[in-house]
C-alpha cells in the first residue's frame, strides 16, 4: 500500500492512502468492511480519479492510541489494549482478511474514550506495497510506552521474552501469554473447551478424502483405510496450507516451490477429480517468509481473491486468500 497519512483537524481525524501500482481494491475484504460485519473496523471510502485510486477512513469523537498512552500506562490499560487488538485480529483472520492490510501504528489505532473499545482501519487491497507485520506490531509497542513506577514491571519482561525467544510467531500462542499475564487464562480456556466441544459433535462424524503418495498429495481419490477426521485438521500447522473449498480437505504447502497440477509426475498437490486443471497449473513460492502464486501458463487461468493474474508474475498471497485454479477454490493460511 502506499504511505498512510493522517489529517487532524480540530473536529476529526481523516486517515488516507494512495494506491500505488500494482496494488488494487479488493471487492471481497471491502463488501465485509462496509457491510459492518466487524465493527471494530473503521468503515472506508473509495475515490478513484482516472487511474488514481485512494482509500480514506474518518474518525470523529475518539483519540489515538498514541494520545491514549500519552501518560503513564498501568499493567491492566496496557494489557487490556493488547487484548482487543488481539481479538480485532483474530475476527480479520476468522473472516478471511489479509492482517497485514490491518493498519497497527499508534496513530492509526483510534479508542473511544468513554467505551474504551478500540477501532481499527483495514485497507481492503490486493498486492499491498507496504504490508504489515502483527508480530513486529506488539514487539515494538511496550518501547512506546512510558509505564507506571508504582507497579512491579516484570510483566513487560514476560511479554517481551515472549518474541525473544519464540521462533515463530503464533496469535494463539501470544494470546496465551496475554491471558495468563492479566490472570484470566483458566476463564478463557474454559470457554475455548466449551466452543471446541460443540464444534466436536460435528467433526467426529466429518472426513476427508485425501491420500498421501509419496510427497505428492493427491485430491479426488477416496482413501477408506487412512481417512482424517476433521477436528485433526484445524491443528496448528507447521507450514501455511490450503483448504480445497469443494471437500475442506487440507494441503500443507511444504515445499519452496509447491506445483499444483493434474500431471501426477511432476506435481506436488495432484487435482485428479477436476478436467479444469492444467497439468502444471500454478506454483507458490516461498520467499523470505513471504508468499507468492504463480500461473504456469494454465488454460483455464488462477485468479487471486476472484482476479485473474498474468501469467508467469508472481503475485504476493497472505493468510486468508483466496486462489481459484479453473473452477477449483482454494483458502490459503499461515
Amino acid at each position: 500500500m502506499g504511505k498512510t497519512v493522517v489529517e487532524k483537524s480540530k473536529t476529526k481525524t481523516v486517515v488516507v492512502n494512495k494506491l500505488v501500482h500494482p496494488e488494487m481494491v479488493n471487492d471481497r475484504e471491502l463488501k465485509v468492511i462496509t457491510t459492518g460485519l466487524l465493527p471494530s473496523l473503521i468503515p472506508v471510502q473509495i475515490k478513484q480519479r482516472k487511474k488514481r485510486v485512494t482509500l480514506t477512513a474518518t474518525v470523529e469523537g475518539f483519540m489515538s492510541l498514541r494520545e491514549y498512552f500519552s501518560g503513564t500506562v498501568t499493567k491492566q490499560r496496557f494489557l487490556e489494549v493488547v487484548d482487543q487488538l488481539l481479538a480485532i485480529v483474530k475476527d480479520c483472520e476468522k473472516n478471511i482478511l489479509n492482517t497485514q492490510n490491518l493498519i497497527l501504528h499508534v496513530d492509526s489505532i483510534f479508542i473511544d474514550p468513554i467505551s474504551r473499545k478500540i477501532h481499527c482501519i483495514f485497507w481492503p487491497i490486493l498486492n499491498s506495497q507496504r504490508p504489515i507485520s502483527v508480530a513486529g506490531f506488539f514487539k515494538d509497542l511496550p518501547y512506546r510506552i512510558v509505564f507506571s513506577k508504582e507497579e512491579d514491571h516484570e510483566y513487560i519482561s514476560t511479554y517481551l521474552h515472549y518474541f525473544n525467544h519464540t521462533p515463530s510467531f503464533s496469535i494463539h500462542s501470544f494470546e496465551k501469554v496475554i491471558y495468563e499475564l492479566m490472570g484470566t487464562l483458566e476463564t478463557k480456556l474454559y470457554m475455548e473447551q466449551q466452543s471446541s466441544a460443540r464444534e466436536q459433535s460435528f467433526s467426529e462424524t466429518t472426513v476427508l478424502g485425501v491420500e498421501d503418495a509419496g510427497e505428492t498429495t493427491v485430491l479426488g481419490v477416496e482413501d477408506t483405510e487412512g481417512t482424517t477426521v476433521l477436528s485433526e485438521v484445524y491443528e496448528e500447522p507447521s507450514y501455511p496450507y490450503l483448504i480445497r473449498e469443494s471437500t475442506q480437505e487440507k494441503v500443507s504447502v511444504n515445499k519452496p516451490s509447491f506445483r499444483i497440477g493434474k500431471e501426477k509426475r511432476y506435481c506436488d498437490l495432484f487435482i485428479s477429480d477436476n478436467t479444469a486443471i492444467s497439468r502444471s497449473h500454478a506454483d507458490i513460492l516461498t520467499k523470505d517468509n513471504r508468499y507468492f502464486i504463480i500461473d504456469n501458463n494454465s488454460t483455464n487461468k488462477t485468479y487471486v481473491d476472484d482476479r485473474a493474474i498474468p501469467v508467469r508474475e508472481e503475485v504476493e498471497i497472505f493468510s486468508g486468500t483466496k486462489i481459484k485454479l479453473a473452477n477449483e477454490e482454494f483458502i490459503f493460511y499461515l
